[in-house]
């Protein structure tokens, strides 16, 4: 029996259960609309409040309705999570008020606090004594509009230094949005199949940077075109432990994709539909390096009896063309992984992974302030749920020319439970057992899926 940590960042949030002497502690209801799923009413006007610093139209822009529009409660509702979903609130409340036989819609809002130094920890794959360590700076919404400044400085193992700016709402008329990412890494070989042509372990450095423009064309969909450039160096001149053959690859590349994603609380849904796709074409021939790689990741989310939902995903990754090197293979048991073999490693040109998912709420929601001494309240303050689960996930890696074979693949089914800190983070206590009968505990942070 294994206890294993998943491997993301940890978070330093003030999740606190239990009311301490002298604190002060209150819930506010978890519902604040009068309006049944199945009545309707017609919306004559929208009015915003205790926006303190986001501006309105980033919340606009989030709702399926306008003014004069006629909407049930269910309606709402859906639209009430979708704005909760921007994660730039701890609360969120619809409230319907009659003035002057006309219905005004109040959308009430408590912002969350957007500055962060966020410690994080990464073991490699469950190795705390080869632990990646730093510090992650974030601030949101830092000009109201749904911007994210983040830079982070890691050290330990895989060193790394990046700077990520993302702009939703660049030219927002138009649905226009930009990302901009620079990056340095020195990490460690992943690849048994590279290990095994050296004969030891090594490091690549990489240097990388990236813009993408994304268009908005309705709350549900969104496409983005990127470019950006790669320059890697290795300590060995080897095929296939770089895509030119030689120490250093020095890779131009581009792409598209694609984004519908109709879920009603995106961090953790009941109802709804996501698919990513992406196209990446890599090295246009420069230095002979010119191959391919297409994403796929199609998400479900369905209520399947009273508060019981069910979710279900299929990844899907392929790489293609000239000599793809072993850092750009397809990786299981990194940052995706089949629960029950959780620390496994499978490569190959692809991967196809798996999972079914079902939970039930012990607590749906609770909304949670604590008045702590030198602390702000929206520091303090988040959107509690606890939540019972059950899961399935199977998966396999596989090189291209070769078929896939449902019996090769390798899977996992257990239970858990899930602590929701909303619109933060959420912590995963699971027990997962394998096709071999052989069970591990994992202490995950953040969502499954």
């Amino acid at each position: 029996m294994k206890i294993l940590f998943r491997k993301k960042y940890l978070f330093l949030l003030p999740i606190i259960f239990f009311v301490l002497n002298g604190n002060k502690l209150y819930a506010e209801e978890a519902d604040s609309l009068i309006v049944k799923d199945s009545e309707s009413i017609k919306i004559d006007s929208i009015r915003i409040t205790s926006n303190d610093k986001t501006q309105e139209f980033v919340i606009l822009r989030e709702l399926t309705f306008q003014p004069g529009d006629t909407v049930t409660g269910k309606i709402l509702r859906f639209n009430k999570e979708r704005v909760f979903s921007l994660a730039l609130f701890n609360r969120v409340n619809f409230i319907i008020h009659n003035e002057q036989n006309k219905n005004i819609l109040e959308i009430r809002l408590s912002e969350s606090w957007y500055i962060y130094p966020i410690p994080f920890l990464r073991a490699n794959n469950g190795d705390f004594a080869k632990a990646t360590y730093g510090i992650n700076l974030l601030y949101k919404n830092f000009r109201g509009r749904n911007e994210n400044l983040r830079a982070m400085i890691g050290f330990g193992y895989d060193p790394t230094y990046s700077v990520l700016y993302n702009n939703p709402s660049l030219i927002f008329e138009d649905g226009i949005g930009l990302t901009f990412l620079a990056s340095y890494t020195k990490f460690t070989n992943k690849s048994i199949s590279a290990k095994k042509l050296t004969g030891e372990d090594f490091q690549y450095k990489i240097f990388s940077q990236s813009i993408s423009i994304s268009k908005r064309f309705n709350p549900f969909n969104t496409g983005f075109v990127s470019l950006g450039f790669n320059y890697l160096e290795n300590p060995f001149a080897l095929k296939g432990i770089t895509a030119s053959g030689g120490k250093n690859d020095r890779l131009l590349f581009g792409g598209v994709g694609y984004i519908y994603d109709s879920r009603d609380l995106k961090q953790f849904s009941e109802n709804g539909l996501y698919t990513l796709l992406t196209y990446y074409h890599k090295g246009f021939g420069i230095n002979n390096i010119n191959y391919n790689e297409i994403e796929l990741d199609f998400r479900e989310y369905r209520t399947l009896f009273e508060q019981l939902s069910g979710k279900w995903r299929i990844e899907y990754r392929t790489t293609f063309g000239n000599k793809i090197p072993y850092y750009d293979y397809s990786y299981l048991g990194f940052y995706e992984r089949v629960r029950g073999h959780y620390r496994d490693i499978r490569e190959g040109n692809n991967f196809l992974l798996t999972s079914f998912e079902v939970s039930y709420p012990i607590v749906k929601e609770w909304n949670l302030s604590l008045k702590l001494p030198l602390l702000p309240e929206k520091l303090t303050s988040a959107r509690i749920g606890i939540y019972l689960t059950g899961f399935v996930d199977a998966g396999n890696t596989f090189n291209n020319g070769k078929p896939i074979s449902i019996n090769q693949f390798y899977s996992g089914y257990g239970f858990g439970l899930t602590f929701l800190f909303l619109p933060y983070s959420a912590i995963r206590f699971e027990y997962a057992l394998n096709e071999l009968g052989r069970g591990e505990f994992i202490v995950g942070i953040g969502f499954s899926f």
